[in-house]
Protein backbone atom coordinates (compact mmCIF):
# COMPACT_ATOMS: atom_id res chain seq x y z
CA UNK A 1 0.00 0.00 0.00
CA UNK A 2 2.72 2.39 0.95
CA UNK A 3 4.21 1.48 -2.30
CA UNK A 4 1.06 2.30 -3.88
CA UNK A 5 0.96 5.55 -2.37
CA UNK A 6 4.74 6.79 -3.17
CA UNK A 7 4.30 6.41 -6.74
CA UNK A 8 0.63 8.09 -6.87
CA UNK A 9 2.87 11.09 -4.86
CA UNK A 10 4.98 11.12 -7.91
CA UNK A 11 2.40 12.73 -10.14
CA UNK A 12 3.50 16.09 -8.62
CA UNK A 13 6.55 16.31 -10.47
CA UNK A 14 4.67 16.88 -13.28
CA UNK A 15 4.02 20.42 -11.75
CA UNK A 16 7.70 20.93 -13.94
CA UNK A 17 5.77 20.61 -16.94
CA UNK A 18 3.12 23.06 -15.86
CA UNK A 19 5.79 25.91 -14.55
CA UNK A 20 7.79 25.46 -17.31
CA UNK A 21 4.67 25.53 -20.25
CA UNK A 22 3.31 28.78 -18.68
CA UNK A 23 6.68 30.30 -18.38
CA UNK A 24 7.16 29.38 -22.31
CA UNK A 25 3.35 31.13 -22.97
CA UNK A 26 4.22 34.13 -21.02
CA UNK A 27 7.81 34.39 -23.60
CA UNK A 28 5.48 33.65 -26.45
CA UNK A 29 3.26 36.41 -25.17
CA UNK A 30 5.86 39.04 -24.21
CA UNK A 31 7.67 38.21 -28.23
CA UNK A 32 4.35 37.97 -29.80
CA UNK A 33 3.62 41.58 -28.73
CA UNK A 34 7.22 42.57 -29.63
CA UNK A 35 6.43 41.31 -32.89
CA UNK A 36 3.49 43.80 -33.81
CA UNK A 37 6.03 46.54 -32.12
CA UNK A 38 8.34 45.68 -35.12
CA UNK A 39 5.61 46.05 -37.28
CA UNK A 40 3.83 49.51 -35.97
CA UNK A 41 7.52 50.62 -36.04
CA UNK A 42 8.19 49.50 -39.76
CA UNK A 43 5.22 51.52 -40.62
CA UNK A 44 5.55 54.60 -38.78
CA UNK A 45 9.67 54.67 -39.20
CA UNK A 46 9.11 53.91 -42.93
CA UNK A 47 8.28 57.25 -43.53
CA UNK A 48 5.56 56.21 -45.66
CA UNK A 49 2.39 55.39 -43.88
CA UNK A 50 0.20 56.60 -46.26
CA UNK A 51 1.77 54.98 -49.31
CA UNK A 52 1.54 51.42 -47.64
CA UNK A 53 -1.52 51.70 -48.09
CA UNK A 54 -2.18 51.29 -51.43
CA UNK A 55 1.27 49.33 -52.26
CA UNK A 56 0.84 46.35 -53.91
CA UNK A 57 2.14 42.94 -52.29
CA UNK A 58 5.38 41.47 -53.16
CA UNK A 59 8.68 40.12 -51.82
CA UNK A 60 10.34 43.26 -51.35
CA UNK A 61 7.59 45.70 -50.06
CA UNK A 62 7.39 47.65 -46.60
CA UNK A 63 3.61 45.65 -46.31
CA UNK A 64 4.69 42.38 -47.13
CA UNK A 65 7.56 43.07 -44.60
CA UNK A 66 4.77 44.35 -42.13
CA UNK A 67 1.91 41.62 -43.01
CA UNK A 68 5.22 39.07 -42.32
CA UNK A 69 5.60 40.49 -38.58
CA UNK A 70 1.89 40.29 -37.92
CA UNK A 71 1.37 36.83 -39.02
CA UNK A 72 4.28 35.57 -37.04
CA UNK A 73 2.97 37.43 -33.71
CA UNK A 74 -0.51 35.74 -34.43
CA UNK A 75 1.91 32.48 -34.34
CA UNK A 76 3.27 33.27 -31.10
CA UNK A 77 -0.48 33.92 -29.40
CA UNK A 78 -1.98 31.21 -30.87
CA UNK A 79 0.90 28.60 -29.45
CA UNK A 80 1.11 30.57 -26.15
CA UNK A 81 -2.75 30.28 -26.15
CA UNK A 82 -1.86 26.21 -26.20
CA UNK A 83 0.99 26.42 -24.06
CA UNK A 84 -1.44 28.42 -21.27
CA UNK A 85 -4.46 25.49 -22.18
CA UNK A 86 -1.50 22.66 -21.97
CA UNK A 87 -0.53 23.95 -18.19
CA UNK A 88 -4.05 24.11 -16.99
CA UNK A 89 -4.84 20.92 -18.60
CA UNK A 90 -1.42 18.82 -16.89
CA UNK A 91 -2.73 20.36 -13.62
CA UNK A 92 -5.93 19.42 -13.81
CA UNK A 93 -5.37 16.05 -14.71
CA UNK A 94 -2.56 15.05 -12.41
CA UNK A 95 -2.31 17.57 -10.05
CA UNK A 96 -5.35 18.55 -8.80
CA UNK A 97 -8.28 17.25 -10.56
CA UNK A 98 -10.91 19.02 -8.47
CA UNK A 99 -10.07 22.72 -9.38
CA UNK A 100 -11.96 22.37 -12.67
CA UNK A 101 -15.27 20.45 -11.52
CA UNK A 102 -16.81 23.53 -11.00
CA UNK A 103 -19.27 25.15 -13.66
CA UNK A 104 -17.25 28.29 -13.38
CA UNK A 105 -14.89 27.66 -16.01
CA UNK A 106 -16.17 27.48 -19.45
CA UNK A 107 -15.96 23.88 -21.59
CA UNK A 108 -13.03 24.53 -23.63
CA UNK A 109 -10.65 24.98 -20.47
CA UNK A 110 -12.34 21.60 -19.05
CA UNK A 111 -9.15 18.99 -20.10
CA UNK A 112 -10.76 15.48 -19.80
CA UNK A 113 -7.57 13.06 -20.78
CA UNK A 114 -4.38 13.15 -22.52
CA UNK A 115 -5.93 12.39 -25.66
CA UNK A 116 -8.07 15.99 -25.21
CA UNK A 117 -4.34 17.69 -24.54
CA UNK A 118 -2.89 15.96 -27.62
CA UNK A 119 -5.75 16.82 -30.14
CA UNK A 120 -5.28 20.60 -28.83
CA UNK A 121 -1.45 20.13 -29.52
CA UNK A 122 -2.13 18.56 -32.82
CA UNK A 123 -4.58 21.07 -33.93
CA UNK A 124 -2.00 23.85 -33.16
CA UNK A 125 0.66 22.23 -35.01
CA UNK A 126 -1.10 21.91 -38.23
CA UNK A 127 -2.16 25.39 -37.97
CA UNK A 128 1.18 26.73 -37.69
CA UNK A 129 2.26 25.21 -40.70
CA UNK A 130 -0.18 26.74 -42.17
CA UNK A 131 0.95 30.20 -41.09
CA UNK A 132 4.63 29.28 -42.08
CA UNK A 133 3.34 28.22 -45.62
CA UNK A 134 1.09 31.26 -45.80
CA UNK A 135 5.12 33.46 -44.55
CA UNK A 136 6.92 30.89 -47.58
CA UNK A 137 4.16 32.09 -50.27
CA UNK A 138 4.21 35.98 -48.95
CA UNK A 139 8.27 36.14 -49.11
CA UNK A 140 8.64 34.46 -52.27
CA UNK A 141 5.39 35.82 -54.61
CA UNK A 142 5.72 34.30 -57.45
CA UNK A 143 8.63 32.51 -57.27
CA UNK A 144 7.53 29.19 -55.42
CA UNK A 145 8.93 25.84 -57.04
CA UNK A 146 7.59 22.39 -56.62
CA UNK A 147 9.42 21.97 -53.01
CA UNK A 148 6.53 24.89 -51.86
CA UNK A 149 4.01 22.11 -52.41
CA UNK A 150 5.43 19.39 -49.68
CA UNK A 151 4.33 21.76 -46.64
CA UNK A 152 0.47 22.17 -47.72
CA UNK A 153 0.73 18.72 -48.93
CA UNK A 154 1.52 17.63 -45.28
CA UNK A 155 -0.90 19.68 -43.49
CA UNK A 156 -3.73 18.20 -45.42
CA UNK A 157 -1.82 14.49 -44.87
CA UNK A 158 -1.63 15.31 -40.51
CA UNK A 159 -5.42 17.10 -40.85
CA UNK A 160 -6.73 14.25 -42.65
CA UNK A 161 -4.96 11.57 -40.00
CA UNK A 162 -6.78 13.33 -37.11
CA UNK A 163 -10.03 13.52 -39.27
CA UNK A 164 -9.76 9.72 -39.31
CA UNK A 165 -8.24 9.04 -35.75
CA UNK A 166 -11.34 10.82 -34.45
CA UNK A 167 -13.71 10.01 -36.84
CA UNK A 168 -15.56 7.71 -34.99
CA UNK A 169 -15.30 9.39 -31.82
CA UNK A 170 -18.19 12.33 -31.55
CA UNK A 171 -17.37 14.51 -28.37
CA UNK A 172 -14.37 15.59 -30.51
Amino acid sequence: MDLIKAFLSLRYISIIAVISSFIGAVLLFILGALKIAGALGVMLLSGKSVQLLIEAHGPESVTSGIVILVINAIDCFLFALILLIFSFGIYTLFVNSAFVQADQYPSWIKIESISQLKLYLTQVIITILFVQFLEISIVNGEHLDWKAIVLPFSILCLAGAIYLMHAGNSEH
